[in-house]
């Protein structure tokens, strides 16, 4: 079965699950944004190894990591490929014809695939700890200074809520319909790329149907519940700020000052 690491939750018993949604949301952004700020090898590498702790911290087994990286790779060995062959900076290892391959290539190829991984696993650890009535109350508490001019902030973040739940829904569809295509014969993990290519027609159309059903019944449920877009509303659970809520964003903050000086 694969794993989504996008709209996952993992219950487990640690720190990071117990924090304020908030908090989390807030220490996430901050990593992201000093982690585009990160110019040098060191510095990711510090980031790096500072989510595989946090991955540890969280208690979350490994294999959710592993199996969700594995489509992600596709994208991460694109631009390493990209760098390594079109950039033509430091020594020259060896060519192949018109093509060269320079050491600047593969520094800056790994430096970019390792961010966008470490970039990954940060964004991971905010779906896999925080369920996503949790995220929802707690980008909606974070963004409502926004309604003062007239954001309509809750159907945003209603509209994100909905999109992650339905990541994994529809990561398990696919993967059922994968098996279904299999055993009656199609080949998806073999052959030309064109073949491949046309064998995921029968698998895309049942998708896409199914898709668009679970959106109808769900604009059904949401209708016979009496929603109305731009109502007044108000929360079943109130969300709690904790000493170790603080005390998080307090060194998020630490953290995120020492990266940039390391610079």
């Amino acid at each position: 079965m694969a794993y989504s690491i996008i709209g996952q939750y993992v219950p487990t018993d640690s720190f990071m699950h117990r924090l304020d949604p908030r908090s989390k949301v807030i220490s996430v952004f901050t990593l992201a944004i000093v982690l585009f700020l990160a110019g040098t090898f060191p510095t990711l590498l510090l980031m790096a190894g500072a989510s595989i702790v946090l991955a540890a911290v969280s208690r979350i087994p490994a294999h959710y990591y592993v199996q969700s990286m594995k489509p992600i790779f596709v994208l991460i060995s694109f631009f390493f490929l990209f760098h390594l062959v079109f950039t033509r900076e430091g020594t020259e290892w060896f060519s192949i014809g018109a093509v060269g391959i320079y050491s600047g290539g593969a520094i800056k190829g790994s430096f970019v695939a390792l961010r966008i991984l470490t970039l990954l696993m940060f964004a991971s650890f905010l779906t896999l700890t925080t369920k996503v009535v949790d995220l929802t109350d707690g980008l909606e508490r974070l963004l409502s200074p926004l309604q003062r001019v007239k954001l309509p902030v809750h159907e945003m973040v209603l509209m994100m809520s909905i999109a992650l739940r339905y990541i994994p829904i529809l990561m398990q569809e696919t993967d059922k319909l994968t098996r279904a295509q299999a055993a009656r014969g199609a080949d998806l993990k073999s052959g030309p790329i064109l073949s491949r290519i046309k064998a995921l027609y029968p698998l895309l159309l049942p998708l896409i149907v199914q898709s668009f059903r679970r959106a109808d019944t769900m604009a059904q449920a949401m209708e016979a519940r009496g929603y109305q877009m731009g109502g007044e509303r108000t929360s079943l659970r109130e969300l709690t700020w904790r000493t170790g809520d603080t005390l998080t964003i307090c060194f998020t903050a630490i953290a995120a000052v020492g990266i940039i000086l390391m610079r």
